[in-house]
């Protein structure tokens, strides 16, 4: 019985770990449904930016598919224009920074 319980537990890891990427466009079309939650977002980068903070230096940019998301990346990780990216991080239908409020936004190293 207890070899079946951890039989089961290890075929069910692989697939929690290895979850795929979402793309832009399936969290854009049911925002509500992820927002707080932590997500892989997979697309190209667009507008990449840096702006000086009190918390230091963040990263901005859309990831987009064929709808975006906007990316705040406190981790300032360094982007190019049209290149493929994956992020991790926690989404939120509205997040407002210091300047601006932000609609559909994954927040990358809070």
């Amino acid at each position: 019985m207890r070899r079946s319980c951890l039989t089961a537990v290890f075929a069910f890891l692989p697939a929690v770990a290895l979850a795929a990427a979402l793309g832009p466009s399936t969290i854009v079309a049911s925002p509500s449904t992820y927002d707080g939650k932590t997500v892989t977002v997979t697309g190209k980068v667009s507008n990449f930016q840096t702006s000086s903070t009190m918390m230091g230096t963040v990263a901005g940019f859309q990831l987009c598919d064929s709808k975006c998301v906007v990316v705040i990346d406190k981790t300032n990780q360094s982007r190019t224009n049209g290149s493929s990216a994956t992020v991790t991080g926690t989404f939120h239908v509205s997040f407002s920074g210091p300047k601006k409020t932000f609609k559909n936004a994954v927040v990358v190293g809070h």
